[in-house]
């Protein structure tokens, strides 16, 4: 087998949706944590995708992860809402939380929805294409478990903690979608160069002892860079605000990694959303949309500048039908499979 496997989408969403059932997951809620992989599979996020659903089921299995998904309101006013998400799925809590975000901003122009008491959302992109798709822009903030010491210190304290800003765009134009963590590269990719035996690049992380590495387990044990250095840690430390004591769920170096088996995770989301046509016309914000579009791609030679998001959007066209990903978590997802009684498989494509 190569490090590389093809599976179909369709064999993708039967082991998901068997799997996620044998373990106490309502059909429902499935539905909205197989759309989540789907996407960041197909955008070729693969560190967000189905290879998680190992440590979704193990967590579980633990007791530190609660496949019932019981949401609890405690606030819902005008323009904002806070809820509890009780360890349940970030996926489905974060579905929710940013729907409501969107109602409310249709009402009110903006509005802003916490959650405390969450796990891993999968790709913050997911959200903000959802509030784009609606005709909102988004704002999304997630924090994570400790992986960047503070500029000056050798004590990780704060996460990866992603961020996502999102604006609408119209029938010609995909929505501008910036995801990103506030680290120079995401931790799942470290995780995954782990699982794959592969090194880093050497600008990724440094060791226990300091020193730049291009050893992911070492890595893991070490520090990850903050992007732009003292501004990436200041950027990390106020996603950990907004999405963490803001909240009311754990922050300041208190949240778990999704691979702790022995602790709940603890993390917050904020989801900030603005109904665009409250400050323009329908006209007004498709015109808007292509002249800035334009403007951007002015700016070089054709073919040569991106929007962000945009090179994912393609990646998410193309992969109607297949994905790839990679043998290690073919071979995991599938002993997974296993462990539950599931009857599915996933099957490569050769």
């Amino acid at each position: 087998m190569s490090n590389q496997v093809n599976i179909s989408i369709q064999n993708i969403q039967e082991l998901v949706m068997e799997v996620l059932n044998k373990v106490g997951v309502s059909t429902n809620d499935a539905d909205i944590i197989l759309d989540t992989i789907l996407f960041a599979n197909r955008r070729g996020v693969a560190t967000h995708g189905i290879g998680r659903l190992p440590l979704y089921v193990h967590k579980i299995a633990a007791g530190h992860y609660n496949p019932k998904n019981e949401i609890e309101v405690l606030a819902d006013n005008a323009a904002y809402a806070l809820l509890d998400a009780h360890n349940g799925f970030g996926q489905v809590v974060a579905y929710k939380a940013t729907q409501m975000a969107i109602d409310k901003a249709k009402q009110y122009g903006i509005a802003i929805v916490g959650v405390r008491n969450s796990n891993n959302f999968g790709t913050a992109g997911y959200f903000g294409d959802m509030a784009a798709r609606q005709g909102c822009a988004a704002m999304v903030y997630a924090n994570a478990a400790p992986a960047i010491a503070p500029t000056g210190g050798d004590k990780t304290i704060f996460g990866t903690n992603p961020l996502c800003y999102a604006y609408p765009g119209d029938e010609t134009h995909n929505p501008i979608l910036l995801d990103m963590a506030t680290t120079i590269a995401a931790r799942g990719k470290i995780r995954l160069a782990a699982k794959n035996g592969e090194k880093i690049p050497l600008d990724w992380a440094i060791g226990p002892d300091g020193q730049p590495t291009d050893d992911p387990n070492v890595a893991l044990r070490g520090s990850l860079l903050p992007i732009g250095g003292y501004k990436g840690y200041g950027l990390s430390m106020f996603v950990d605000i907004f999405a963490g004591m803001l909240t009311g769920s754990h922050y300041a170096g208190e949240v778990k990694n999704l691979s702790k088996m022995d602790e709940d995770s603890g993390n917050g989301h904020l989801f900030i959303v603005i109904d665009v046509e409250k400050f323009m016309t329908a006209q007004e914000k498709k015109a808007r949309i292509a002249h800035f579009y334009e403007a951007v791609k002015a700016c070089g030679e054709e073919g040569k500048i991106y929007m962000p998001g945009e090179i994912e959007y393609n990646k998410l066209e193309q992969a109607r039908e297949t994905v790839q990903i990679s043998s290690k978590q073919f071979e995991d997802v599938n002993t997974v499979a296993e462990e539950v009684g599931a009857t599915a498989r996933l099957m490569e494509i050769v």
